[in-house]
């Protein structure tokens, strides 16, 4: 019967073997501190505070392949530089929905320059009798010719002729 164990002893010491065994084990420990290093930089990249990320590089140090999956467990869904990404996509929608005009009753879109709202058909603005420029109906005075009139004056005004007529 062969001797097992002497052949185990001379597989063991053979030179191919020790190098591969070498190898492999640089190998795993190659990819344990990259796994310790991704997450804390990758922590990093997901809150502002200074310790928490080596804590958890730390959780990966000792749990090892247990604390990764336990840190992309508990890790933040987004980065800083996509959460700042959001905020400015919803601050620039919300801008531009401030700056749509809307009818104030039935809430259509108007245009700037819409007299009428087409849908439900409110005022939206009015003409200055004076320069017949287009102003909102409750200011009291004109922006652009500085013309104080009061509400018979929005009464009389059917045109530019009118205003020139009355004047």
């Amino acid at each position: 019967m062969p001797d097992i164990g002497g052949i185990w002893t001379s597989f063991v010491n053979n030179a191919l073997v020790q190098f591969s065994l070498r190898f492999i084990g640089l190998y795993v420990l190659f990819l344990y501190l990259a796994m310790v290093y991704w997450a804390v930089r990758d922590a990093q990249s997901r809150t502002e505070n200074q310790i928490t990320p080596y804590l958890y590089g730390l959780m990966v140090v000792v749990l090892n392949v247990l604390g990764l999956f336990l840190y992309l467990i508990i890790r933040p869904r987004e980065t800083l530089a996509e959460s700042y990404e959001r905020q400015l996509a919803e601050e620039s929608l919300l801008a531009e929905a401030e700056q749509r005009l809307v009818c104030p009753t039935c809430h259509e879109r108007v245009g700037d320059e819409f007299l009428l709202c087409p849908t439900c058909r409110t005022r939206l603005k009015r003409v200055c009798p004076s320069c017949a420029k287009l102003i909102r109906p409750e200011w009291n005075i004109c922006p652009f010719c500085a013309k104080d009139f009061d509400e018979r004056d929005w009464t009389v005004h059917t045109g530019g002729k009118a205003a020139e007529s009355s004047t």
